[in-house]
């Protein structure tokens, strides 16, 4: 009997029961040779355009999807997350969350709901001129340490996050990792439509219509996904969509000024 050049289980059919390789060669022909590379391009491109369009236009449905173990047609969580995160790195690359003015030495930060505004201490500034330091290049230093902490935080907030969902769907007794992996989706969401927020005109703080309409699609989006992915009546869910946006906001809040502060002191 064939077996699987791959593992060496025994074939029982055109693919192999244990690894899912195809039992025909691509070493047969140009013919099959390209007739492989194409349907796993074709594969990879389907389940990512796929995976995209549910996480943005069906909020909760790629999670509701995976718990159920429909996991084989969608792109992964993590990669989802992971994918997302690289976009919004470019995005920042192009117009950063925090900012700092070197003519004023004001310290600008703004993400979705949260943002702040400040300056750097009289002390600091002071250092920085014995030191010989220019507000040019504290302004390349500070921003390029603000990115740096990005990572961390955005790692944090998916753990963060899965927790305060635990702890509000503690009743459905639902292992930690669903709930991460509704992080992960949730996240990811949130970090493309900062990135829609990021290519807005600059604005004043609460000034713009659509810099407010993003801000409520965020909230709308978590509602729905609560929604699909728990199961609960719409008063529950709405009630605790808005209380998990404002768990979301406020660790936001604080990160940027933690980030701030620390990128201040040690740049």
């Amino acid at each position: 009997m064939a077996r699987c050049e791959n593992c060496g289980t025994e074939l029982l059919g055109e693919f192999c029961h244990r690894c899912g390789q195809s039992a025909r060669s691509p070493l047969a022909s140009v013919g099959a040779f390209l007739r492989h590379t194409l349907a796993g391009v074709v594969d990879l491109d389907s389940k990512a355009v796929r995976s995209a369009r549910y996480l943005l236009a069906r909020p909760g449905y790629l999670t509701a999807e995976f718990l159920r173990g429909r996991r084989a047609s969608y792109t992964a969580p993590l990669q989802i997350y992971l994918v997302a995160v690289a976009l919004f790195f470019l995005a920042n690359a192009y117009r950063p969350f925090v900012t700092f003015d070197p003519e004023t030495g004001a310290i600008v930060s703004s993400l979705s709901a949260s943002g702040m505004t400040g300056s750097l201490p009289q002390s600091r500034a002071a250092d920085l001129a014995r030191g010989g330091v220019p507000p040019e290049a504290f302004r390349e230093r500070f921003e390029g340490a603000i990115a740096g902490y990005m990572p961390t935080f955005l790692i944090g907030s998916v753990l963060l996050f899965a927790l305060a969902l635990a702890l509000f769907y503690r009743r459905q007794r639902r292992p930690y990792v669903a709930h991460t992996v509704f992080a992960l989706h949730w996240t990811a969401s949130f970090l493309l439509l900062m990135i829609l927020d990021r290519l807005l005109p600059e604005r004043r703080a609460g000034t713009s219509p659509l810099a407010v309409a993003v801000f409520l699609a965020t909230l709308v989006y978590l509602t729905l996904a609560l929604r699909r992915v728990y199961g609960q009546p719409w008063a529950t869910t709405i009630a605790k969509g808005i209380a998990l946006f404002l768990v979301f906001q406020v660790g936001l809040a604080l990160w940027m000024l933690s980030a701030v502060a620390i990128a201040s002191v040690l740049v």
